[in-house]
């Protein structure tokens, strides 16, 4: 808790989500706009990844970074690219994004986990949250011993503050909201089952029991779309991120008395 206590809030706009999201306007936030970079929708190319890391090179791992639509999920392994110590990934996402890499050297939303776990010297463990478990059948077996599943009854367990995750080593959360059920985020990706007062309850405990780093949260709705279906998501999904800031307010609020 004591890394994330004072951290910056990064609000990245790429698809334009976040301009329908209430929660992103705070003047205390600070604003990254990377919505006039070709070459980064679900596939970053070289060109579009050097700007990206200039524009991000003044701040580091620590912080609550919002980083748009799912499409963008690579920008966790620009931002875990920052950490200089052992740490563990935990992953809340419906979906792997280990997926072997089709062209070497290019980052995509479906493979940036995998990039991590081969590059990384400083990476742990990934620990996965809301996938299926069928869903490992598709990791690569060169990269399976730094996995770790955690099944819902494990999930319940953390919830409830009855279980810790992390070895000691430092947390970096990134959560996607496409783990979500489709009454507590809406999203451009087929969806899980986990409630927003689980996510909320998951957060604060790990802020409570956990030295986490940092967190990026994904999963917005790309702006451009159908604009009534936008808005419906914008709601939904500014009430989601509301509630994941609110559990680190409280988290933060719970260790000043403690």
């Amino acid at each position: 808790m004591r890394r994330i206590k004072k951290a910056p809030v990064i609000v990245m706009n790429f698809s334009g989500a976040y301009n329908m999201e209430q929660f992103a306007d705070n003047p205390d936030f600070i604003h990254i706009d990377c919505s006039d970079i070709s070459g980064t929708d679900c596939i970053l190319s070289a060109a579009a990844r050097k700007t990206i890391t200039d524009r991000i090179s003044g701040y580091g791992a620590r912080g609550i970074h919002f980083i748009d639509s799912g499409d963008y999920h690579y920008m966790t392994k620009l931002w875990t690219d920052k950490i200089d110590e052992p740490f563990t990934l935990l992953l809340v996402d419906h979906h792997t994004d280990m997926q072997p890499s089709l062209v070497p050297g290019v980052l995509t939303c479906g493979d940036w986990v995998d990039s991590v776990i081969r590059q990384n010297k400083n990476l742990k463990e990934v620990l996965l949250i809301g996938t299926p478990r069928e869903a490992l059948k598709t990791v690569p077996e060169n990269i399976r011993r730094k996995v770790r599943y955690v099944d819902y009854a494990e999930f319940e367990r953390i919830v409830t503050g009855r279980h810790e995750l992390s070895k000691g080593h430092n947390v970096y959360l990134s959560i996607d909201k496409d783990a979500l059920n489709r009454e507590s985020a809406v999203t451009n990706w087929d969806q899980g089952v986990i409630r927003l007062d689980e996510l909320h309850d998951l957060v604060m405990q790990l802020l409570s029991q956990e030295n986490v780093i940092g967190i990026d949260v994904c999963g917005e709705y790309p702006a451009m779309r159908n604009l009534f279906e936008e808005e419906k998501a914008a709601t939904i999904d500014n009430r989601a991120n509301e509630v994941i800031l609110d559990a680190v307010v409280k988290a933060r609020e719970m260790s000043l008395k403690s």
